[in-house]
């Protein structure tokens, strides 16, 4: 199956948003055996939203995803350009209306009138549901291509994709994928390429690389199911130093899982990262059973009067220094009486460099009642990146002791 994915919105032409929906559309329809084989972006003109599906429908293409513009402002104008191609006439849904009316009341809220737009439902097309917004998903056909409309809202987006596309297109689909992520943390893109590509025939698989600011994930799509498995088991003994899990889970999903099933738990004493090691560990569903406190000991006062850090040290060593930092990770395990100390302390720039401490210059210590280590990291002169490479590394830090501590 060959899908294509329009997006609609002046916010994504603008730059005021990123288009990450289409991304993740992808990304999602790969898995089963989806093809998306072009993306498209127009603005919220309903000429050019005409066009652009004209367009579309005369590529071999057997899907095509819509997302943005279902929305009750002036400016969603998605559903007017879609009936108005398809030769739709409009009815208003007045069981819907109602069941709108009562949701909103159900918050506190008097519906306005303007969300009446989204009771619309077509002539010669079908509606689906929305579990957790106001506007639903719109399905036509012609000429042997499928069009699914569906909010631009990305969590309303992920969901009606999940429970309603994706069960679609598998039932479509003429053929049975495979698809196994391999997440990594830590090494190029560049590198994992020449580890892995210089060893192996790709002809029976397809292989992506997905690089982000915290690893990249390797994706291997293909029929054969065994020959995915081969080369799976390949991908492990190539660069199992770099690999945090195979699936979709995330670095701190995975610690605080660990932590949870062996009854661990945590604190972290933040520099650098101003608090960001334990926002994301409390994202986390569960986190507050594992997650002691954490202090933020921006300034070297902090770090005397809140972490206890030996003023000698912090004079004789430096704030950025694997002295302080062992002293930091130490100090706050005792102060929460935690399982776990995790500390982190670095220059993230732009300024504050030196040709002996240059921006980048990260040190991460963890701690826990058998051994206590510090990692050293130069990351970049960018202030947001060495912040979360730093998250990243001290999350990967903590995951790699747990997984040791298990054996």
């Amino acid at each position: 199956m060959r899908a294509s994915v329009l997006a609609i919105g002046d916010e994504l032409l603008s730059g005021k948003t990123t288009n990450t929906n289409a991304t993740w559309i992808s990304q999602k329809l790969m898995v089963v055996g989806c093809d998306v084989v072009r993306h498209l972006v127009v603005s919220d003109d309903e000429i050019e939203i005409i066009e652009s599906l004209n367009t579309l429908f005369n590529y071999k293409i057997d899907l095509i995803i819509c997302t943005g513009g279902l929305g009750p402002t002036d400016d969603d104008i998605t559903r007017k350009a879609i009936f108005n191609f398809f030769n739709s006439d409009s009815h208003f849904d007045n069981d819907y209306w109602e069941y709108l009316q009562n949701k909103f009341l159900s918050i506190g809220y008097k519906i306005p009138k303007s969300n009446k737009s989204q009771a619309i439902i077509p002539s010669n097309g079908k509606v689906f549901s929305n579990p957790t917004g106001s506007a639903r998903g719109l399905l036509f056909e012609k000429n042997n291509i499928t069009l699914m409309a569906l909010p631009g809202v990305p969590s309303e987006m992920q969901l009606m994709i999940k429970e309603t596309v994706i069960p679609w297109v598998s039932k479509k689909s003429k053929k049975q994928n495979y698809s196994i992520n391999i997440r990594t943390t830590g090494v190029p893109e560049s590198v994992l390429f020449e580890k892995i590509n210089n060893n192996n025939n790709l002809d029976e698989i397809k292989i992506g690389y997905y690089p982000s600011l915290l690893g990249v994930d390797i994706r291997i799509n293909g029929s054969n199911k065994k020959s995915i498995k081969l080369f799976e088991k390949m991908i492990i003994s190539n660069v199992s130093e770099y690999i945090y899990t195979i699936g979709e889970e995330s670095l701190e999903e995975l610690v605080v899982k660990k932590m949870l099933n062996s009854n661990i738990t945590i604190s972290t004493a933040e520099s650098c990262t101003g608090g960001l090691i334990g926002h994301r560990i409390t994202q986390v569903p569960g986190s507050s059973s594992i997650y002691q406190g954490g202090v933020v000991s921006y300034s070297n006062k902090s770090k005397l009067t809140q972490l206890n850090i030996n003023s000698n040290t912090l004079k004789k060593h430096g704030a950025v220094s694997k002295e302080v930092a062992l002293e930091m990770a130490v100090n706050i395990r005792t102060i929460f009486d935690s399982n776990i100390g995790l500390s982190v302390t670095g220059i993230s720039g732009p300024g504050g460099g030196s040709l002996d401490k240059p921006v980048g210059l990260v040190y991460v210590a963890y701690c826990d009642h058998n051994i206590s280590k510090v990692e050293k990291f130069n990351f970049h002169s960018n202030r947001q990146s060495n912040k979360f490479l730093t998250s990243q590394s001290a999350l990967y830090l903590i995951l790699k002791n747990l997984i040791k501590n298990e054996k």
